[in-house]
């Protein structure tokens, strides 16, 4: 590999990317198990792998050997493949890092010092509320590790040995800086994705491996990217655009508003993002060819895809019909529904997207008039690009976000930024909040006005979930024994039992000793016959007779009842 001791050479930094890319995706459900609360939806390490692995991608598309230009590709590459809120951190850090190493071929440690507190830096800025104990910690101390060992290491392997030692030491002490860690008896899940990928990364180095890219991209990975169009499952004959086009174009100073000028009449679902020396290109066209001949003037094509969308329909309607569990039809994860009573002839002021899960949860978000509904929420978290593709093909100069989940809510203000919109994040945490500020939306409403209303609805709403247990634990004081039922007011443990339906009545009954609401509904689960979820309804509206009681179907995995109070 002809490794220098004080430099660090392209080559060996892509190794040492897939090589971090492999173990994180070898150790990911490891690391999803680190959740504080014993739920079954842990998906830290999932989210953080699936970014780290969109990163790899992008560097095995690069040619060149340079630090610098390998590092720019991974920052990129985990932009727009960034899942939940770990993997936007994860982002920031490779961004941040990319930053100190334009067009360096090599780098000293000195440079991998700076890299690794621009990382730091950048990561911290862009979390609104930083918390210590979290993955943000393990990242600090990995700098400041490296920044002391640069004053006596001249060896890059004997330096990076000293980051890997600063990050496991923040690891163990993450339990101490956080009480709800300690008393689950976890480290940082987040924390301990960064110390995985290091690990990964300082194993590449140590051996000299050769820079092959190991990782397998599964069923897991390649189910989270939609595998139907953004304009979802649509009569054959409704497709004005056939050609779903998408392609990497690398130049000099792409003019990426000039080129996405070129290419708007070509179709539509159009995305042109990147920095000016890479962009990200996809649209929907009849025309696939003349859209490679404009993106050709501008630069070489990297990773041309064109797919027949009318064949895709075809493919995903005979997918749909056949049913799943409860005789549901299931959607591909990352999958976007538009509302078929949204007409691609309409160009609207404002539209709305919302992030669901569940075939009865998109019904109801449809049925409230959102435009596009992006299948994905817990433990399937969007990427930023799905999210982007979401947003670009509401018929709308401005669109308000609904996350509905609030791992995606990160990933939904960095996608955002990026499109050639007016886009709001209502940062509804979860789907009850997201359906009470859909159903006060007013497209007559100026912008902001129509935001804050909305916004406004969603904070008034307090919910619960009911779950199961995935492990012993001790968590808010309350002792949970593996496979017992779990209630939980937004987030937090309040009940656990061994019958579900006494589990979810003591959960009711916490929630409306909390307030006196007009509504309550109950949404039902993919595991829940509507049978049962009707008995209970009958049986808490004989308990509680004052409030409004309402029974949906919601299709939601992993999570046998939701229960809203308005």
């Amino acid at each position: 590999m002809g490794l220098e001791k004080e430099r660090l050479g392209g080559r060996m930094l892509r190794s040492m990317i897939y090589a971090a890319a492999t173990l994180l995706n070898e150790k990911k459900e490891e690391i999803d198990f680190l959740n504080v609360y014993p739920v079954p939806d842990g998906d830290t390490g999932t989210n953080m792998a699936l970014t780290l692995l969109a990163a790899a991608k992008e560097v095995e598309r690069c040619k060149s050997d340079s630090v610098g230009d390998l590092a720019r590709a991974a920052a990129n590459g985990s932009l727009m493949g960034a899942r939940g809120n770990s993997g936007v951190i994860l982002s920031q850090l490779l961004r941040g890092f990319a930053q100190e190493m334009p067009d360096r071929p090599t780098a000293t440690i000195p440079e991998l010092v700076r890299g690794l507190q621009e990382a730091s830096s950048m990561a911290y800025k862009a979390v609104m509320r930083p918390v210590e104990g979290t993955m943000l910690t393990v990242a600090r101390y990995a700098a400041e590790a490296g920044k002391q060992a640069a004053r006596r290491e001249t060896d890059v392997v004997a330096w990076l040995e000293v980051v890997l030692q600063g990050a496991n030491k923040a690891l163990s002490e993450t339990t101490k800086m956080l009480p709800a860690l300690a008393e689950a008896g976890v480290v940082d899940a987040g924390g301990q994705g960064i110390v995985t990928a290091l690990s990964g990364a300082y194993s590449a180095l140590v051996q000299e491996e050769a820079p092959v890219l190991l990782v397998v991209a599964g069923e897991e990975a390649t189910a989270t990217r939609s595998s139907t169009t953004v304009g979802g499952i649509r009569p054959v004959e409704s497709l004005e655009f056939r050609y779903c086009t998408e392609l990497i174009v690398k130049g000099n100073e792409i003019p990426l508003d000039e080129l996405r000028e070129e290419l708007h009449s070509l179709g539509d679902s159009l995305l042109v993002v990147g920095d000016g020396e890479i962009a990200k290109i996809h649209v929907h066209s009849n025309n696939p060819g003349q859209v490679l001949e404009i993106c050709g003037q501008h630069g070489e094509m990297l990773d041309i895809d064109i797919n027949n969308m009318a064949e895709q329909n075809r493919a995903a309607s005979q997918d749909v019909e056949q049913p799943g569990r409860n005789g549901q039809a299931r959607l591909p994860v990352g999958a976007a529904m538009r509302n078929e009573t949204v007409s691609d002839d309409v160009h609207k002021e404002t539209g709305v997207v919302a992030v669901t899960l569940g075939d009865g949860w998109k019904a109801i978000f449809q049925g409230l008039g959102v435009d596009v509904v992006l299948n994905g929420g817990q433990t399937m978290n969007p990427s930023t690009e799905e999210l982007i593709e979401a947003i670009e093909s509401v018929p709308a100069h401005r669109v308000i976000v609904l996350p509905n989940n609030k791992n995606v809510i990160f990933a939904a203000e960095q996608a955002a930024k990026v499109v050639d919109k007016q886009v709001s994040v209502i940062p509804t945490p979860g789907l009850p909040q997201g359906v009470a500020a859909a159903a006060v939306y007013d497209e007559k409403l100026e912008f902001v006005e129509a935001v804050k209303r909305m916004d406004n609805a969603s904070q008034a709403v307090v919910s619960g979930e009911v779950t199961y247990a995935v492990r012993d634990a001790t968590t808010d004081g309350i002792r949970i024994n593996k496979r017992d039922f779990i209630g939980l007011q937004q987030g937090r443990v309040m009940v656990a039992g061994r019958d579900l339906i006494s589990t979810t009545k003591e959960l009711v009954r916490g929630l409306l000793a909390t307030r006196e609401p007009e509504i309550v509904s109950l949404f039902y689960g993919r595991d829940v016959i509507q049978t049962a979820a009707r008995e209970l309804l009958q049986q808490l509206q004989a308990e509680f007779p004052d409030p409004e009681w309402e029974l949906y179907e919601g299709g939601q995995p992993l999570y046998y009842y939701l229960v809203s109070l308005e």
